[in-house]
């Protein structure tokens, strides 16, 4: 992957409103310079720990020398609650919405279980992804127009194509046997969310598409590749530290090399609509858990609109 590199973003993002999530670190952070050095006038950052995220912003400004641009607002993709709440207020404060690009991302090597009673990497990658992305998706349309067309870009991973089907079967609710500790397997589970959350975005792309086929919100994915960051940092074994080592030193992007493919997905034209952007180029879709995927969805709609 580090042998293909792609091109480093030069387009003017001047004039342009962006959140971005999981810029505390990594992929998220190298992003954030690249906006920043790349003109941006607003980019709200959405962050767990406003301490944290402070820290981030005073980091960003340091080393792009750009003053007044950054917010950092209260977002916990483990609560439902909090993330509508950091959409009502993305609603409510901002004029305009160019760009909503969620990047929070989450890989337990652990069973572990939200407030909310998910499995978290289950919550974060797809779930409350998911949430945050249906609940922009109106400011986004108010502040489109055919000559700046407003964009919704989710990152993903390539990991969700080495799925297989026998995870995914289950005489019973879909979540719910994802959502079994019996089931969990921690690199396996990242897939899995992955793989729903592109469903997920699919099905919103194609339900974005208007009947005389222009499109209010350009959407699509970002798989930026294997990129050398904080996501596995819970494999901290002796073992497990030197083989993420020696593979992270193999075969690994950089974070600012992965931030690449990241920015740029978010200025790509009505043709990326519905697709996932990896290393300038798109990655074909399998079709084969589509039937999957309308349980995810309509669940999250019901969240949506009548339980948060």
């Amino acid at each position: 992957m580090q042998y293909t590199l792609p091109v480093d973003p030069t387009v003017s993002f001047a004039g342009k409103t962006v959140v971005l999530t999981g810029a505390t670190s990594g992929l998220g952070f190298e992003a954030a310079i690249k906006l920043l050095n790349l003109g941006v006038e607003s980019l709200i950052i959405g962050s767990r720990s406003l301490e944290r995220g402070d820290a981030t912003k005073t980091e960003l400004e340091k080393c792009t020398t750009r003053q007044g641009v950054i917010q950092v607002w209260e977002l916990d993709m483990n609560s439902f609650q909090s993330v509508k709440t950091f959409a009502d207020r993305i609603q409510k404060e901002i004029k305009q919405l160019d760009i909503a690009l969620l990047n929070a991302g989450l890989c337990n090597k652990v069973y572990t279980t939200s407030p909310e009673g998910w499995e978290e990497t289950l919550q974060v990658n797809a779930l409350s992804t998911s949430l945050l992305a249906l609940l922009l998706l109106p400011k986004l349309r108010d502040s489109s127009s055919d000559s700046n067309p407003a964009h919704l870009a989710v990152v993903s991973s390539q990991q969700f194509v080495q799925v297989k089907a026998t995870s995914l079967r289950t005489e019973g609710s879909l979540l719910e046997h994802l959502n079994d500790p019996r089931h969990f397997s921690g690199t396996k589970q990242y897939g899995i969310s992955k793989l729903l959350l592109e469903y997920v975005l699919k099905t919103m792309a194609d339900r974005e598409r208007n009947e005389n086929g222009t499109l209010p919100v350009i959407v699509n994915t970002i798989s930026p590749g294997l990129c050398v960051s904080s996501l596995g940092r819970q494999y901290d074994r002796f073992y497990e530290r030197w083989v993420v080592w020696l593979f992270y030193k193999l075969f690994a992007r950089t974070a600012e090399q992965g931030s690449r493919s990241i920015v740029s997905a978010t200025y790509q034209g009505a043709e990326s609509h519905g697709k996932c952007w990896r290393s300038d180029g798109y990655l074909e879709y399998v079709s084969a858990y589509f039937p999957f995927i309308s349980l995810l969805y309509l669940w999250t709609y019901v969240r949506v609109f009548i339980t948060c």
